[in-house]
């Protein structure tokens, strides 16, 4: 009986042995398949893949040749005056930072090369640092400030909120426009005898009537074969595009960027509801420009 259980347990033990045994090989043998037709690699991350280019050469900002540039000095933009409109929408206040204070102009030097003012630079860097910012496109209307958070904007807030944090209140410069020349703005299409503060400077043909009256009006077509318009595209100017001839209220605006398309057209960064956030895109070579402006005005050197 005992020879028995001793020869059971032998032969159990022989078929765990054979058992392992066989896994070991079956390791070994992928261990040694993986080995064969696999290398190793090395993946290095380049450096400047997680890091965003804002502080880009002043240099740059300049389309068509090259400028002369000026040196910056820090600025609290507490003296804001500026406004901002789009058809409908309303904004809150948005955070204000500090930018450096020449002002000057956009002019030909002595040597014949075109130069943004140290004020149109401001806005420029404004607009770019735009593309880094988590916004996006929902109207909400702002009882108290006017102006949009940091969260939800319309296609105007990108005009108003740039000025505003660059020292141009446009709630307030809108306002005060609309009450000393309340013919001059089509009330008509609001539907309205009296402006009203805190949403007119964000309603879109009321901000291009402002601009039409205070900025330098320049051409709305692009022609990258001719020097002469590329020079009149900058970074930083304004434009309104056309969405619906036959309602005003749906155009929409957008701030021309320090980049261009590949053919050389400007790109505009804009917010729209297609869109969804703030974006770069090349809006004068697929959309109808009703409007081109710079503000503030330029003065020209004498």
């Amino acid at each position: 009986m005992k020879a028995r259980i001793r020869k059971s347990q032998r032969r159990r033990k022989l078929r765990y042995d054979i058992i392992i045994v066989f896994f070991i090989a079956l390791a070994a043998l992928q261990f040694w398949t993986l080995k064969s037709f696999y290398k190793e690699l090395k993946i290095e991350i380049p450096q400047n893949l997680f890091k965003s280019f804002i502080n880009f050469p002043l240099s740059e900002n300049i389309r068509g040749k090259e400028t002369e540039l000026a040196d910056f000095r820090n600025k609290d933009p507490d003296d804001a005056t500026g406004a901002d409109s789009e058809s409908g929408s309303d904004s809150a206040l948005a955070t204000t930072e500090e930018f450096s204070d020449i002002g000057e102009t956009t002019t030909a030097n002595e040597t014949g090369a075109f130069e943004l003012s140290d004020e149109q630079k401001k806005i420029v860097l404004r607009v770019m640092k735009l593309l880094e910012e988590d916004i996006e496109y929902q109207y909400q209307f702002y009882a108290d400030t006017g102006y949009p958070d940091d969260k939800y904007w319309i296609s105007t807030d990108v005009v108003s909120v740039v000025l505003k944090d660059c020292g141009y209140d446009l709630m307030e410069l809108v306002y005060d426009d609309m009450s000393k020349h309340i013919d001059a703005y089509p009330m008509n299409i609001k539907g309205s005898k009296n402006p009203d503060k805190k949403t007119d400077f964000r309603v879109v043909y009321f901000q291009q009537k402002f601009f039409q009256r205070n900025a330098l009006e320049l051409p709305t077509e692009f022609d990258a074969s001719d020097p002469a318009n590329i020079l009149q595209w900058q970074p930083g100017d304004i434009v309104y595009f056309t969405v619906d001839a036959e309602n005003p209220g749906k155009n929409i605006a957008g701030m021309l960027s320090n980049h261009s398309s590949p053919e050389g057209v400007p790109l505009v960064i804009m917010i729209t509801k297609d869109l969804g956030k703030i974006t770069e895109i090349n809006a004068l070579a697929e959309m109808e420009v009703s409007g081109h402006y710079r503000y503030p005005y330029p003065e020209l050197n004498q």
